[in-house]
């Protein structure tokens, strides 16, 4: 096994990633997070760009970045990301016509005036 296929194997990159954790331990969560950094903060992303991502050909997931946008405030960058770990910079499909087509991955923040917000967000 090649180093890289026991990472991913190690990371279990695969569809089910993730799982229903449930108000109380989420709030909990939350909670702890503020306790230890005095920092809250969400990021909202609308279901159009979430369901455009995870439509791509061979995408398994969203990998999540913190990042700084423009105005050096922080927000997130989503990318889909394959079965081999690998973020979906470029993906290729069929198009309409039949033909093979290689296109840019998609890249996402810009959530608007609905971005980053640094209250503290009741579950």
């Amino acid at each position: 096994m090649l180093k890289k296929e026991a990472l991913i194997e190690e990371k279990q990159l695969h569809a089910n990633v993730g799982e229903h954790i449930g108000y109380e331990l989420g709030a909990k969560m939350i909670k702890d997070y503020y306790d230890k950094y005095q920092e809250a903060g969400s990021q909202f992303v609308g279901r159009n760009i979430l369901d455009q991502i995870l439509a791509q050909p061979g995408c398994i997931g969203i990998k999540i970045f913190k990042a700084l946008n423009e105005a050096g405030e922080k927000t997130y960058v989503l990318t889909g990301i394959n079965q081999e770990g690998q973020v979906m910079l470029e993906v290729t499909a069929v198009n309409p016509d039949g033909e093979i087509k290689k296109s840019e991955g998609i890249v996402a923040d810009r959530s608007g005036n609905q971005g980053w917000f640094d209250d503290v967000i009741e579950l």
